[in-house]
């Protein structure tokens, strides 16, 4: 008997499967920092090298900024939640009298 319910659960478990496989792929799209630039990378390829137009990079590009940036602020936000310190130009070295002198330049 359990044989043949084993049997008749493997195509839900295989779908199952199949479904949890997209979602995973979906958080990435959506979640991963690397992929998003990954993309956004491939499509200046794409344009560099006359494969798209203008117009479509810059459609595709700015949509590709969008989900970075929500990533971004998304990480962020959850930092702040935890308590962590988000460090500033200042703190990381990226501020100060470099920043302004790379500005004035």
């Amino acid at each position: 008997m359990l044989l043949v319910d084993d049997l008749l659960a493997l195509p839900f478990k295989g779908l199952f499967g199949i479904f949890q496989k997209i979602s995973e792929m979906a958080d990435r799209e959506f979640t991963d920092e690397a992929y998003i630039q990954g993309k956004l990378l491939e499509f200046q390829l794409l344009y560099e090298m006359d494969e798209i137009g203008e117009e479509e990079y810059d459609r595709e590009a700015a949509e590709w900024e969008a989900r970075l940036n929500a990533v971004r602020q998304a990480e962020e936000e959850v930092e702040l939640a935890r308590g962590e310190a988000v460090p500033g130009p200042e703190a990381t070295g990226r501020g100060g009298a470099e920043t302004e002198t790379r500005r004035a330049a």
